[in-house]
């Protein structure tokens, strides 16, 4: 994979000749600005001109350049005539130097003026430069330093850049201002580091975690999971699928309209069959040319089960009689590579060999077949440019035309597919159903390129576009995109309960099991069991005991699951697999014995542990330990939680009809000052929430992001939401949270030891929490003001854990409203 630094680099090198020709013309800073800084920033570091803007008025006067990233300002670049700066140096190495110091002194005009800018625009970074030096700098600084005793980063000439273009790049190209690469060189630079990495010690290492051994029934059980609970597409048995499928009243209403759609867009291409006549023939002719089209749009979140949803509308809801009317080709995206400039060709390949073998009768098309997908052409050439050869030699005549379609197939695709879909069409009374799926995990540009190249179809035949899209993708391109421009319905598929879910696969399963004993068998045999039929009943009887006759658990499942339906199936998986929830008991509890299904502790411990003896937050990719700090780099403990709390707060604070996505999220950057108010640095706040994003307990508006910075918004994902319950009211989180944290005091680690021994965790609890709080407090100091009342309250509940382990804490005070903002 090609590194954007070294790609960078290489765009620099090979426009190295015109700059070193612009720095010895020597010219004004006008040319200095076009010839050399424009197209450092916009043809080597790749900023886009939306970003950047140019000659924006400030109190003191106009900035040359002042950067920024989504809508945030970052960085003022203040130009000047080349020749201009010439520090006083000798050496050609990027230095450290002091802003008062005599190396800058011929600089320093230039950066007292970049200064007063970065002040009044509240930018942290600037940097003076005529093209051939460069010096970067804290424009404005929060820590009461002033800003002139601070130190910078020289390149003294062009070839200092070009010989240590890494740093420089990570000074200021996008990419690493976003991730906060231009402030760490700077605070090196100053001799600023974060607090020395701690040693810490664990009860239970997490990587020393080991298998237990399985219950004798957990390996049937895993492998009935695995057939019917866990996995969501499996061609080997469509028939689960489809009986499986949980249907919503929005599903029923959106079955019927579908329906409707295609009926009417079929009545365009169907022809008359009542009689013969001119009257008929220019009422089939204007119906053939009418070319009524409709671009559907499946809408659901990640996992809510929308490509299940299209193929059980085709296979099986749609009427046969309509479903041989329709020609439906599927474009997964889950096979694209991801090159945005690529997508449209990509997708118009696959469609050329999906409709191809859809609508010819053989693959490869016979000649007949494609000389009528280009009929046009062939009567062109027969009755116009090449009517004398075929006159005189059809063989020969064949043969050219024969080498004339291939060539046009492969250069030209997308019109192949036109002709494909007029053919579709017209001569087999066919409605082309193309189905774009899986659009939702790629960037805005490629889904937008997508639902253009769905709807720039519509123009060459009657067709019928399904595109299964998530919510928030809706939302974004109805701001800025393809939706702007084009109509569309709409269809909401919300994610069914968990309970559904599981509920319907028992039911199918039972059904197979109390089905005719040899038919039964043989199903069973084909998808691998060697168990009796009855041992499956009994399974499945367990299942429906612990998910589907348990509230709470196939709730807790839905929210910690981002009510994803694959991600809840896995859930479930997972607890009714670890030894914690023994199998065998429950099937016992089913003649009599004691009932173990509803425990909650045992649920929880099942889904921390899983088929582990401890918790390891490698092994499980659905609990997060919210305590757990970076050795290296080690930040509030409880930074974690605050983060979490204050987004909840601010979902809360959302009128339940704002259907304005934006409202829900916070930007980054202003949680980053928010907790620079606690003495927390930007660093660790960044660290800490892209842990948080990683492990989905928060998202960002954009749901392409790789990694947020502090330009992005995010905001607690149901995940999220989960896990503050389990840290405030689940004694057993606690518990295995306590094992599983590293901590930097040996008596502590000792203290948890003994109490965990003897089994007191209720001690070990407490000696947990008063560790956290007692290195929170001096790690994050919450100041005695409104806007912190949030953070104070969320702290609060947490020394109410520590006060009384026996109880859960009473509830917080509410506090005073205020604006959920900084």
């Amino acid at each position: 994979m090609s590194n954007p630094i070294d790609e960078a680099h290489a765009r620099l090198v090979s426009l190295l000749p015109d700059f070193r020709a612009a720095i010895e013309a020597g010219q004004n800073e006008s040319d200095t600005r076009l010839k050399i800084l424009d197209r450092f920033l916009f043809e080597v570091l790749n900023w886009k001109h939306e970003a950047v803007f140019t000659e924006p008025l400030s109190g003191t006067g106009y900035i040359d350049y002042l950067l920024t990233i989504g809508g945030r300002n970052e960085t003022i670049l203040e130009a000047k005539r080349v020749g201009l700066l010439s520090p006083t140096t000798k050496g050609r190495e990027v230095i450290n130097v002091a802003l008062s110091g005599a190396v800058v002194k011929p600089l320093l005009p230039g950066i007292r003026q970049a200064m007063g800018y970065a002040m009044e625009k509240g930018v942290a970074v600037a940097a003076v430069t005529d093209g051939n030096t460069w010096l970067f700098f804290r424009g404005s600084r929060t820590d009461g330093k002033p800003p002139m005793e601070g130190k910078g980063i020289l390149f003294p000439d062009i070839d200092a850049v070009a010989n240590n273009f890494a740093k420089f790049a990570d000074l200021l190209s996008p990419a690493s201002i976003t991730n906060r690469h231009h402030l760490a060189h700077l605070n090196e630079a100053e001799g600023i580091t974060i607090p020395e990495a701690e040693q810490q010690f664990f009860v239970l290492d997490p990587n020393s975690a080991r298998m237990r051994r399985r219950d004798p029934l957990a390996t049937d059980a895993a492998l009935l999971f695995a057939q019917f609970f866990s996995r969501m597409s499996n061609e080997k048995d469509r028939e689960m699928l489809r009986d499986c499928f949980v249907e919503t009243g929005e599903s029923r209403k959106a079955d019927v309209e579908l329906e409707k759609i295609i009926q009417r867009v079929l009545n365009t291409i169907t022809p008359l069959e009542t009689g013969k006549g001119g009257a008929l023939v220019d009422e089939l002719s204007r119906a053939m040319e009418t070319r009524v089209s409709e671009t559907v749009l499946i809408v659901g979140n990640k996992g809510a089960g929308k490509s299940t949803f299209i193929d059980r509308f085709f296979e099986q809801v749609l009427p046969s009689g309509l479903r041989k009317k329709c020609v439906v080709c599927r474009i997964d995206l889950e096979d694209f590579h991801g090159d945005r400039d690529a997508v449209a060709r990509w997708a118009m390949q696959q469609l050329l060999q999906s409709l191809e073998a859809a609508v010819c009768s053989t693959n490869p098309p016979t000649y007949d077949e494609l000389q009528g997908i280009f009929f046009s052409e062939y009567q062109r050439w027969s009755q116009g440019t090449r009517k004398n050869l075929y006159e005189t030699n059809k063989k020969q005549f064949k043969d050219e035309f024969g080498k004339h379609i291939e060539a046009r197939r492969e250069a030209y695709p997308d019109e192949y597919v036109r002709l494909l879909l007029a053919w579709s069409a017209k001569s087999h009374q066919q409605l082309p159903c193309l189905v774009f799926d899986n659009t939702d995990q790629f960037s805005p540009e490629i889904q937008d390129a997508v639902y253009q190249l769905a709807h720039s179809l519509e123009s060459a035949a009657s067709v019928f576009n399904v595109v299964p899209i998530t919510d928030r993708t809706v939302w974004r391109l109805s701001k800025a995109g393809a939706l702007q421009s084009y109509s569309a319905h709409s269809f909401y598929l919300p994610v069914p309960d968990a309970k559904e879910i599981i509920s319907r696969r028992v039911n199918f399963l039972q059904a197979k099991v109390e089905a005719e004993p040899g038919a039964a068998k043989s199903y069973f045999s084909r998808l691998g069991f060697r168990v009796e039929i009855n041992d499956l009943a009994i399974l499945a009887d367990a299942v429906r005991r612990v998910f589907v006759d348990n509230d709470y658990v196939s709730g807790f499942i839905g929210r910690l699951g981002n009510f994803d339906i694959r991600r809840m199936l896995r859930i479930a998986e997972r607890i009714f697999l670890s030894p914690e929830l023994a199998i065998d008991e429950i099937i016992k509890s089913r003649f009599g014995g004691e009932d173990v299904t509803t425990d909650k502790n045992k649920t929880h411990r099942a889904l921390i542990r899983g088929e582990y003896d401890r918790f390891n937050e490698i092994e499980n990719e659905f609990i997060s330990n919210i305590f757990s700090t970076n050795p290296l780099r080690p930040a509030p403990p409880l930074l974690a939680y605050y983060i979490l709390w204050l987004l909840r707060q601010k979902m809360n604070s959302v009128r339940p009809d704002d259907d304005n996505v934006e409202d829900w999220h916070w930007r980054v950057g202003d949680l980053c000052r928010l907790f620079e108010g606690c003495g927390v640095q930007e660093e660790l706040v960044l660290a800490v929430i892209n842990r948080l994003y990683e492990r989905r307990l928060v998202e960002a508006l954009d749901p392409n992001t790789g990694r947020v910075g502090v330009g992005d918004q995010v905001a607690i994902k149901e995940s999220g939401i989960a896990h503050l319950e389990l840290t405030l009211n689940s004694s057993v989180y606690l518990e295995q949270m306590a094992l599983a944290t590293g901590v930097a005091e040996v008596s502590t680690r000792d203290e948890m030891q003994t109490a965990f021994k003897a089994g007191k965790f209720r001690d070990l609890q407490d000696a947990f929490l008063r560790y956290i709080l007692k290195v929170d407090r001096g790690r994050l100091g919450i100041p005695p003001n409104r806007l912190y009342e949030h953070i104070e309250m969320a702290r609060k509940q947490i020394q109410g854990l520590a006060d009384s382990p026996h109880k859960r804490p009473p509830p917080a005070r509410k506090p005073r409203p205020q604006p959920m903002s900084t």
